[in-house]
């Protein structure tokens, strides 16, 4: 009887709580029409060098204060990138439509970006581009200084903060981007303060919501080899720091992508997980946002991830933002190809122990311009790597039937290009096959990784996440983050075949994990 009235009194507190609905923007980017003249050529010109639609950011952010005021979520959270280029007038744009939310009962949650402090910033008329005043550091908590007036804790040597807005639950904010040089990092003495307040929620019972601009985990893998400006510096420690102190859900932005993945720490008996959500942004294809629902007993959040079709300056933004993006990122080939061909130079002491080949030899045949970098990576890989670009935007790249195809394009494509480089000298050009099977086994991991979406491609650990629709348990008995809607195998047959479980998904056969055989 005795036991019977102490559980009783333990589930008292949740009788008072409420399922909790929560919406989550990353990466709005305002930029205010009153600081684009109207025909300036030189606005025109700095648009077509990137993916964001710029041009169209207000009217987007004026949707989603919309969207928030017709369906009134408890919570607003957004992880950075609020502006631009951190324009004073674009913050003042954002602040006051937050203030709004606030005046309006919906609790707002912000923490900076790399283009939200201290930018260059510029207003744009005719063909010149004129400078403007920017959000200094120090007055960065004083323009949302109502959030600072609500917290419980604030780092005294960054922006991070916690927060409680809600009964059961901590917002955990994390200032990644406080450091001039616009890195993602975090001090010791801040990430010591983070996992403190961590303990501290997590001594009260608090479910733990963090929120990061910088991405923490891997997307697919050796993401952060080849985008390494996307994560925190020492993101593994990081990452492996928070999951030990009880932070089981993570929120982030910074890559315009959405993606949702789960990391398991599997060199310890511990069994901790995390599992870091980003949220693409509302001016680059598909224009996403997120909703959170949160269970009243605070175990459990749904993710629903939905876009914004139609803006009042453009009704048909959907097709529209992936005919931009299809041009656009045309424009970021180049970047990407000279990153791609750093790659050859670091590794050209492997390619001379496996070829046998004087290292002279090799690079007499290589491109020596990036002009003819560029060119040769665009005549074999140009519209694979806009095509994939989109796929990966799209998320859930194993449900779209172009993802398989697209794999074997960009294999196919480093097959005519090694043989075209080799082919002026005859003793690469005998080697070439044996060159093109090495770049392909490079690059299988990545690119098989990114196409079926799963991390730690190949391994005993390999997993897929939901990038869109998804529950989570994230404040359990066993305190681990588990995806209930892993792989669609609901929808999967099972078998038992010698006594080991196969999953069975369209043409393709998996293990328990993800991993494709």
């Amino acid at each position: 009887m005795k036991k019977t009235i102490l559980a009783l009194m333990a589930f008292l507190p949740i009788l008072g709580m409420a399922q909790e609905r929560i919406m989550v923007v990353a990466d709005p980017h305002v930029l205010p029409q009153s600081l684009i003249a109207e025909g300036s050529e030189e606005f025109d010109a700095m648009m077509a060098k990137q993916r964001k639609m710029l041009d169209l950011s207000e009217a987007a952010w004026i949707a989603m204060m919309d969207t928030v005021m017709k369906y009134q979520p408890s919570l607003l959270l957004i992880p950075g990138d609020l502006t631009k280029d951190s324009e004073k007038a674009s913050h003042e744009l954002v602040a006051n439509s937050l203030r709004a939310l606030e005046e309006a009962n919906i609790k707002t949650f912000v923490i900076p970006g790399n283009h939200d402090i201290g930018g260059n910033a510029y207003r744009y008329e005719g063909t010149q581009k004129i400078p403007v005043d920017n959000l200094p550091d120090e007055e960065w908590e004083s323009t949302y200084s109502w959030i600072y007036d609500s917290v419980v804790a604030k780092d005294p040597s960054s922006h991070s903060y916690v927060a409680e807005p809600l009964e059961g639950l901590s917002i955990l904010g994390i200032d990644g981007a406080h450091n001039t040089a616009g890195t993602g990092w975090l001090s010791d003495e801040t990430l010591a303060w983070i996992l403190a307040q961590a303990d501290s929620a997590c001594a009260k019972g608090n479910t733990i919501i963090a929120m990061c601009h910088w991405q923490i985990l891997e997307h697919f893998d050796m993401q952060g080899s080849l985008e390494s400006a996307c994560r925190l510096k020492n993101a593994d420690a990081i990452r492996d720091s928070l999951m030990h102190h009880g932070v089981r859900l993570l929120l982030t932005g910074h890559f315009h992508v959405n993606g949702i993945t789960t990391f398991r720490d599997t060199t310890s008996l511990t069994n901790d997980s995390i599992v870091e959500i980003t949220t693409g942004s509302p001016i680059t294809y598909p224009c996403p946002y997120r909703w959170l629902t949160l269970s009243a007993d605070r175990t459990q959040v749904q993710v629903q991830t939905d876009d914004i079709m139609a803006l009042a300056t453009q009704p048909d933004l959907l097709p529209y933002s992936r005919e931009w993006m299809r041009i656009h990122t045309q424009n970021m080939i180049p970047e990407m190809t000279l990153r791609a061909w750093r790659k050859i130079d670091e590794n050209m002491d492997k390619l001379v122990a496996y070829s046998g080949i004087p290292a002279a030899t090799i690079e007499s045949v290589l491109p020596q311009t990036d002009s003819a970098k560029i060119a040769l990576t665009n005549k074999y890989f140009g519209s694979t790597i806009v095509d994939l670009y989109l796929v990966h935007s799209e998320a859930n790249e194993a449900q779209n039937s172009e993802s398989d195809s697209l794999a074997t394009e960009l294999y196919n494509g480093m097959d005519g290009m090694i043989t075209e480089i080799c082919s002026s000298n005859f003793l690469l050009a005998k080697m070439s096959p044996v060159f093109s099977f090495m770049a392909q086994e490079l690059a299988r991991p990545i690119v098989q990784s990114l196409v079926e979406d799963i991390n730690l491609y190949g391994t005993d650990y390999a997993n897929r996440t939901d990038d869109l629709h998804l529950t989570l348990r994230i404040n359990g008995q066993n305190d681990q983050a588990i995806e209930t809607t892993r792989e669609n195998i609901n929808k999967a047959e099972k078998f038992i075949l010698d006594g080991q479980l196969f999953i069975r998904n369209g043409d393709n056969l998996y293990t328990p994990q993800g991993q494709r055989l």
